[in-house]
């Protein structure tokens, strides 16, 4: 995880991929869960997807009462993600891509994904 949050600091969305199966591994992983491999190498997704299911994060340590939802990428895998619009403007099928923002913490600055609706 720790090369996910670091690709993510330079604005890149980076995931293994496993050499033997093909498949791409996140959350992020030093193996294939798949086909159990280790022979993996880290790409860069296309930052497209589809809205998969959405809520509003009521109980969250992190963006309490925003919408998060699952978004399945154009490479075929599925991720839990913040959103960044209201509920009412979202519709389950609606084509999303991938943004990123900086949020404030203890230790500063850190550069985080989100997908919103495409335009």
């Amino acid at each position: 995880m720790e090369r996910f949050f670091q690709e993510l600091q330079n604005r890149k969305f980076v995931v293994p991929k496993c050499k033997n199966c093909e498949k791409h591994i996140y959350p992020p992983r030093n193996f294939c869960p798949f086909c159990n491999s280790k022979k993996l190498e880290w790409v860069e997704i296309s930052g497209m997807g589809t809205l998969y299911a959405y809520t509003i994060n009521s109980g969250g340590i992190c963006f309490r009462d925003e919408t998060i939802g699952i978004v399945e990428l154009k490479e075929g895998f599925k991720i839990l993600t913040y959103i960044g619009k209201p509920i009412q403007e979202l519709k389950i099928g609606q084509p999303v891509k991938l943004e990123y923002i900086e949020i404030e913490t203890k230790e500063g600055k850190v550069t985080l994904h989100r997908f919103v609706p495409q335009k």
